[in-house]
């Protein structure tokens, strides 16, 4: 950790955006951790790596602000200090000697290390990849900490590679009402701040006064945060300093004494998953020769997702993409004879096609997770966590969510074409909000748990949906008759009908991590009545149209 100095210097910026007040503030000394808090000391602490991309030299990601208090309490309680959250009221004890998450003055003071420009070492961010991982160079994924220059005061990655969680609640008016003096935010509030910017960010949002939000506590099947990391804090005065430290040292080898950094203890090892079967379950009622049609999926049998097509009961397996770039998504036309997906180029999503047989594969638009209109001229799809809706004749495309809502996802269009279905966390709880393709709200789907991934049903009456708990439900679309369609241990996500209406095909795995198989299920039948149709690889993200 490094020992930040006291001092004062002006918050916010005078041309950024109306939540970044300009105004001088005054900050006592404390305690920053120099780099991110990677994915070995996350894991030595927690006994467990919540991160979509494992690597133990990067910074830890997909964690709640809930996850990064327990972690710095945690901490708090190898090294013999007092931990500052109370786990039940989520308060911080600025008073005690624990580790905590930085307060958003605090952070803004240690990234500017002395500086009053848009970013730390100048206002242009034509310098910014020497510093920062960010959209332009990330190559749309995290990197080790430390790697790139660090600011004045020698911290690493104060802008890009992951957002990092700040103590404090966000309001817009804060930074114009603050005190003067180590303003530590609202009392209260629904969402936590963060900072910094990410590998996925572009350059203003790595800006050193750019104010993010999120709400502290989020589970759900459908995003994953792979940019919310953050590092710790620890308050300055009265703690003892090496004697050789002059100015801004680093203080890890003596205050404090950071046992947590050597923590004895071994990750937690998960019982090795065994694939589901492809045997039909013993008195299942469902008859594999009433399997017809053919589904599209998603597999890493061939070492990369790429995407397959194989006939409803499992057989004719063929790969569609053969290229280095990871495909997903895949959505079969109204008329069967295009595919819609999405495909990572340079770590970004795009959306392209094909023909049903893998050729003429091209280009659509800037995206993810698309889907058709009932006539096959336009497509709803996913950017920057908002729905548009592109006509693919001319070309044009629109917003169709509120510019409010957060974390928008997963859409699709009802079969009349005149109402879609998308997943938003803008309410907190993720939950599935219908709307005219004219932007307007129509409700949202009263389900009886959080969820997500919507799908209508052919006659645009019944919607199935999964939840926070992964597993699979069908609602009636005004709210009633919500039930439950798979059922067990295992999760399942991801369900479509089938052409006819009577079944759905669904993923299904021992765990969250795999490995995924697909499975076919009567919507009539028992709950054991379902046969998985694949057992090799991770296979996701299915599709069933009639077409054989």
């Amino acid at each position: 950790m490094l020992l930040i100095p006291a001092g004062s210097f002006t918050i916010g910026d005078s041309e950024g955006r109306p939540d970044e007040t300009f105004h001088a503030v005054s900050i006592g000394s404390f305690y920053l951790d120099k780099f991110l808090v990677t994915q070995e000391l996350y894991e030595k602490i927690m006994g467990v790596n919540p991160s979509k991309r494992k690597s133990k030299s990067n910074p830890v990601e997909r964690t709640q602000w809930t996850d990064a208090v327990r972690f710095c309490n945690k901490c708090s309680e190898l090294d013999g200090l007092t931990p500052c959250y109370n786990l039940e009221t989520w308060e911080c004890n600025f008073e005690a000697d624990g580790y905590r998450l930085p307060t958003e003055a605090e952070w803004e003071y240690a990234c500017r290390a002395g500086s009053q420009t848009q970013y730390h070492f100048v206002n242009s961010d034509t310098e910014l990849p020497l510093y920062a991982w960010f959209k332009q160079n990330s190559g749309g994924k995290t990197h080790p900490v430390g790697e790139l220059r660090p600011n004045y005061w020698g911290l690493y990655d104060m802008h890009g590679n992951v957002w990092q969680w700040c103590n404090d609640y966000y309001s817009e008016n804060y930074y114009s009402e603050s005190p003067k003096e180590n303003p530590r935010g609202p009392a209260t509030g629904k969402m936590r701040v963060l900072r910094g910017g990410a590998w996925d960010s572009p350059a203003d949002k790595c800006r050193a006064a750019y104010r993010h939000k999120e709400f502290p506590v989020y589970s759900d099947a459908c995003f994953g945060a792979d940019s919310y990391g953050f590092r710790r804090a620890l308050n300055g005065e009265g703690v003892a300093r090496p004697e050789s430290s002059k100015g801004v040292d680093t203080v890890a080898s003596s205050r404090p004494s950071l046992r947590s950094e050597r923590a004895t203890q071994t990750p937690t090892k998960s019982q090795q998953p065994h694939a589901p079967t492809g045997e039909l379950p013993a008195g299942s009622r469902l008859n594999i020769e009433r399997l017809k049609g053919t589904i599209v999926f998603v597999s890493d049998r061939s070492g990369t997702l790429k995407i397959w097509k194989m006939h409803a009961t499992g057989k004719d397996l063929k790969q569609l993409t053969h290229d280095a770039n990871p495909d997903a998504d895949p959505r079969f036309a109204p008329d069967g004879k295009r595919i819609l997906y999405t495909s990572l180029r340079g770590g970004f999503p795009e959306i392209w096609m094909m023909t049903s047989d893998g050729s003429e594969q091209k280009f659509v638009t800037k995206g993810a997770q698309g889907c058709w209109s009932p006539d096959g001229k336009a497509i709803l799809f996913i950017r920057d966590n908002q729905a548009y809706l592109r006509n693919l004749i001319s070309g044009q495309e629109k917003r169709v969510t509120p510019d409010s809502w957060e974390r928008c996802g997963v859409p699709a269009l009802s079969p009349d074409g005149k109402r879609f279905a998308v997943a938003s966390r803008h309410l907190g709880n993720i939950g599935i909000f219908i709307l005219s393709v004219d932007g307007k709200v129509q409700s949202q789907l009263k389900a009886e748990e959080p969820c997500c991934t919507p799908e209508w049903s052919k006659n645009g009456k019944k919607m199935l949906c999964q939840t926070v708990q992964g597993h699979i439900h069908q609602i009636d679309v005004d709210g009633s008759n919500w039930e439950q369609m798979t059922f067990g241990a295992d999760v399942q996500h991801d369900a479509r009908y089938s052409p006819d209406g009577s079944m759905i095909v669904f993923c299904r795995a021992p765990t969250h991590e795999g490995p995924w198989q697909i499975s076919v299920k009567e919507i009539d039948g028992d709950d054991a009545d379902f046969i998985a149709l694949t057992k090799e690889g991770s296979n996701l993200l299915p599709d069933w149209h009639a077409d054989e």
